[in-house]
């Protein structure tokens, strides 16, 4: 599948992060902890625990891609539980990820920056919607964005 590659700058991705914790403040959301989906969403979630507050921060270990396409999600470690906890992850793609976890925390909100058209549903709370066939190349994805 071709991709149509954005190169977001950490300023910008900062900036991203902020509007997204202001967005689930003004949300009201009643969740009891913070739960960051591994790797991608280590970044934007640290901004986002520092806004509102939070220091109770658990992590989620998922696999669900190889090389920028959406296979299935194995997910390696999740908190199980019926209580609602916010989820921060940098982007949804197709839902693998989403769905996999929803089995783990059924009452989980979604926060995620960038949300694409397939995962949307999925998606509680976004800062940008884009295409399907858009793929962001965060700052801190060197590798990445040595090969473009």
């Amino acid at each position: 599948m071709d991709h149509n590659l954005v190169f977001p700058t950490y300023d910008e991705m900062h900036e991203m992060a902020v509007k997204l914790a202001n967005l689930i403040k003004e949300k009201n959301v009643p969740f009891t902890k913070m739960v960051v989906v591994s790797r991608g969403g280590f970044v934007p979630a640290s901004v986002v625990a520092y806004v509102l507050g939070i220091q109770d921060v658990d992590i989620v270990s998922i696999q669900s891609y190889v090389h920028r396409e959406a296979g299935k999600a194995i997910v390696h470690r999740a908190p199980r539980t019926e209580e609602v906890v916010l989820v921060i992850d940098d982007i949804v793609d197709k839902g693998g990820t989403a769905t996999a976890l929803k089995t783990y925390m059924p009452n989980m909100h979604l926060g995620v920056l960038f949300a694409k058209p397939r995962g949307l549903p999925l998606a509680d709370t976004y800062v940008k919607e884009i295409t399907q066939e858009t793929w962001p190349v965060f700052p801190w994805d060197e590798e990445d964005k040595a090969n473009h």
